[in-house]
């Protein structure tokens, strides 16, 4: 097939890119995504794809540090399934890093007790 003169990437890259893909097809996504703001209690609701379901208080995410309940409800997964971006605050949540953190630390704690 004829390339197109716009296009910028080489099948060879897409290959790449696919063969990398399949290396992750097992990490569980992202298939919805809520910041549930409440007096005395606001924390954020993940869906995973692989059926767990995360409530992350927001004491836990430094990303919404200093955010209004508007900023911090303004939120979109992003297209690959693997974070959450609140574009008002200019920042996001990249899931692997996140589990990887989270259940690292428990790790850490149950070692240390």
């Amino acid at each position: 097939m004829d390339r197109h003169p716009n296009d910028l990437t080489t099948d060879e890259e897409i290959d790449t890119a696919i063969e990398q893909a399949k290396l992750f097809a097992d990490e569980p996504l992202i298939a919805e995504a809520i910041y549930r703001p409440g007096p005395g209690l606001e924390f954020l609701e993940l869906k995973l794809t692989d059926g767990r379901r995360l409530l992350i208080p927001r004491e836990e995410l430094g990303e919404l540090k200093n955010a209004t309940d508007a900023q911090a409800t303004d939120l979109f997964i992003v297209s690959t399934g693997s974070g959450i971006w609140w574009p008002q605050l200019d920042d996001g949540l990249y899931l692997p890093n996140f589990l990887e953190y989270r259940w690292r630390n428990e790790q850490q704690h149950q070692v240390a007790a």
